[in-house]
């Protein structure tokens, strides 16, 4: 397409105006944003109180290399604490590492420094309760005996287990253990499938001696076997 030097002739003072436009607009807009960054970083600033790095302090560190093996984001970066010996200017501070096993140059960069927190005004709370007068929150939501569940009208109350052997099985190969039940009360004992038994504290004492039975017994075998010619 070929224009005319008479329609470039009107053309140019409008592509002229849009320009002038657009760089009053982009002026405009990157003032109001400066602006706004001045404005919040007054905002933040009224709400800090300075730390000053100055001689005495506690500072800690900052150290970019990290150990090899290890992952950078999760390496520790800040190390210390450090105490501030000395002042060199205005940009510049040297740390007192003797005994703290780094090996580093003791003047840093005040850049690479930022003080130790410290908070003298920080509120406690004073326990004037005695300790007999304190509740203890776990023992009072517990019941007596997480073990034991309370005996129904129509259950009996199991006095001691005597014996173990395999019961029915289910359709999914499982074997179930019947236990020999001596109940209070009654001197004859009977079988009972393990589902049908409320009493956990008498059955993991009768596995628990169990278990020690058969240790014993492996370890004595073990001796007889050791002896014989």
């Amino acid at each position: 397409m070929v224009v005319s030097p008479c329609a470039w002739s009107h053309l140019l003072p409008v592509a002229l105006k849009a320009f002038s436009r657009v760089r009053t607009v982009d002026k405009a807009v990157n003032e109001k944003l400066r602006e706004a960054i001045r404005a919040r970083a007054d905002q933040h600033n009224e709400n800090i109180r300075p730390h000053k790095i100055e001689e005495g302090v506690q500072v800690w560190l900052y150290l970019d290399r990290v150990k090899e093996g290890y992952a950078r984001k999760l390496a520790h970066m800040w190390h210390g604490p450090f105490r501030v010996i000395e002042m060199i200017g205005n940009h510049a501070a040297r740390l007192e590492t003797a005994g703290s096993g780094y090996r580093i140059f003791l003047i840093v960069h005040l850049s690479k420094l930022k003080p130790v927190r410290v908070f003298p005004d920080r509120p406690t709370t004073v326990l004037t309760v005695t300790e007999d007068d304190r509740t203890d929150f776990d023992e009072a939501l517990l019941p007596e005996d997480s073990w034991e569940n309370p005996l129904e009208s129509d259950e009996y109350e199991v006095d001691r287990i005597a014996g173990v052997r395999s019961g029915r099985h289910t359709r999914y190969g499982r074997v179930h253990r019947e236990f020999k039940v001596f109940w209070k009360g009654y001197d004859d004992p009977s079988w009972e499938d393990e589902a049908d038994l409320n009493c956990g504290a008498l059955l993991h004492e009768y596995e628990r001696r169990q278990t020690s039975r058969n240790c014993f017994d492996a370890m004595q075998t073990h001796e007889e076997e050791g002896n014989d010619p």
